[in-house]
């Protein structure tokens, strides 16, 4: 799922958001998956992206 999204950051946004109901995921960001979603969000990442 996430090798499909490339480096659309919308696209890496909506694979995790997905995996992370798929996994019953509660955001938070003391959990690995919640803060990589988050700092994604906060544009913590952005070299990923360009």
């Amino acid at each position: 799922m996430l090798v499909s999204a490339g480096h659309n950051r919308s696209d890496v946004l909506k694979a995790l958001h997905t995996l992370y109901l798929l996994n019953d995921g509660v955001e938070k960001a003391d959990d690995e998956l919640g803060g990589l979603t988050m700092d994604i969000e906060n544009l913590k990442h952005e070299a990923l992206f360009k």
